[in-house]
């Protein structure tokens, strides 16, 4: 398992508690976890099978036992009870270039925007200018990311 999967992992855990508007420290902690990670010189399963991951700094033993599982089964079941918590459009939703959590949560609870399509037509109408952080140039943005998201995987999405 290469360090690049198990850092993804960890930084979609952080992005869903964001959405679910967890508490700040929590979701630092997953994202300082996934930089460490990333810029290990060595690989992440050498250090789980040493039981050394708790050496690491920032990462302590409820992060070391979800790296762990995650190194010892490809899963990792507390991210799936996360995505079971969350809208599952709000996931799609930070696949756009330049939307991250707090954007996309924004969204939802003020305009019950939880749809690639939902958002593009928003975005097409200048609703999203009624929210505080967004104005058309970030319409624009949105509008471009979806575009890029649409060429980037090959396909027009329709959800």
């Amino acid at each position: 398992m290469k360090n690049q999967f198990v850092a993804e992992t960890l930084y979609m855990v952080a992005d869903l508690l964001d959405l679910k508007g967890d508490l700040f420290f929590k979701t630092r902690a997953y994202r300082m976890a996934a930089q460490t990670i990333e810029a290990l010189d060595d690989d992440i399963e050498k250090i789980v099978r040493q039981g050394t991951l708790e050496s690491i700094s920032g990462i302590g033993e409820a992060l070391a036992k979800k790296i762990t599982e995650l190194v010892q089964t490809g899963k990792l079941e507390y991210l799936e009870r996360l995505k079971k918590e969350v809208p599952p459009g709000l996931i799609d939703l930070l696949s756009i270039p330049g939307l991250g959590p707090k954007k996309v949560a924004a969204l939802y609870k003020n305009l019950g925007i939880s749809t690639i399509q939902a958002l593009r037509d928003a975005a097409g109408n200048g609703k999203l200018r009624s929210l505080e952080g967004f104005g058309e140039i970030t319409e624009r943005n949105i509008l471009r990311g979806i575009q890029l998201l649409e060429k980037t995987s090959g396909r027009v999405l329709l959800n």
